[in-house]
């Protein structure tokens, strides 16, 4: 029995690591015509134009619902610098999924425990370059779009099922969803900022919370595939079970 299941087990694990290893890049990558993924994670060191669009920013997530989320912007070095680098004219725009203060508010003991680079990522993995408004999103079944993580290959996947726009990452355990749009401005910040009832993680940080093996198997293999993979045992156990009793019948 166990040699008869064995072959189908090793092939679905095949397909999930090969799934795992494609990640993001299978699905479309938003990307505004003329912005460049440069300046990831970090503010440079470049002086900044005379113009202060982050006080803006900061009033706009107060009033829409991200009040403890601005607080950690604020009170984290760099933050501010590569969210205004992106504001200012010439800087790309910026999109914001923005977490509503009860997921801060949970979440806030583990990001106090973090790292200074770790809480960094955390809250740059919120951003992205460019302005998305809904409808950019809803052309799309599925999209990735490219984070302000260090890390560059650090994305969010968006879906849009025509009610709600859903934040996905398979080891996160489910999807994050967008509450309401808190602001779609392109005059005089290309600014696009929205509520989610979620803190988001990058898959490297997820991990190192998750801790260790545990987390890498969870992350190569999702729930469908280990749904599948238990459904391929069961098949495997019936087909031994029914050659065995055809062995049987002969011998008797």
């Amino acid at each position: 029995m166990v040699g008869l299941a064995a072959p189908v087990l090793i092939g679905l694990l095949l397909f999930a690591s090969g799934a795992t290893a494609a990640g993001d890049d299978e699905l479309p990558h938003l990307q505004v015509p003329g912005t460049a993924e440069s300046g990831l994670g970090h503010g440079s060191d470049a002086p900044l134009p005379p113009l202060h669009p982050q006080g803006q920013l900061m009033d706009i997530m107060s009033t829409g619902g991200c009040v403890r989320f601005a607080a950690l912007v604020a009170a984290t070095p760099n933050v501010s610098d590569v969210f205004q680098q992106r504001l200012v004219p010439g800087g790309g725009g910026l999109t914001l999924f923005c977490p509503d203060d009860k997921a801060v508010d949970s979440f806030e003991p583990t990001f106090r425990a973090l790292a200074q680079s770790d809480r960094l990522d955390v809250l740059l993995h919120h951003a992205t370059v460019g302005r998305y408004v809904r409808a950019q999103l809803a052309a799309f079944d599925w999209v990735a779009v490219r984070t302000l993580a260090a890390n560059r290959s650090q994305s969010i996947t968006l879906r849009d099922d025509g009610k709600t726009v859903w934040l996905w990452r398979s080891w996160q355990g489910g999807a994050a969803k967008v509450i309401k749009t808190v602001a779609e401005e392109e005059a005089p910040l290309a600014l696009a900022v929205y509520l989610v009832d979620a803190v988001l993680l990058p898959g490297h940080l997820r991990q190192k919370l998750d801790g260790g093996y545990f987390a890498w198997l969870h992350m190569l293999i999702p729930v469908w595939v280990g749904l599948c993979w238990a459904l391929a045992a069961m098949v495997g156990v019936i087909i031994g079970f029914l050659l065995m009793l055809g062995a049987m019948s002969r011998w008797m």
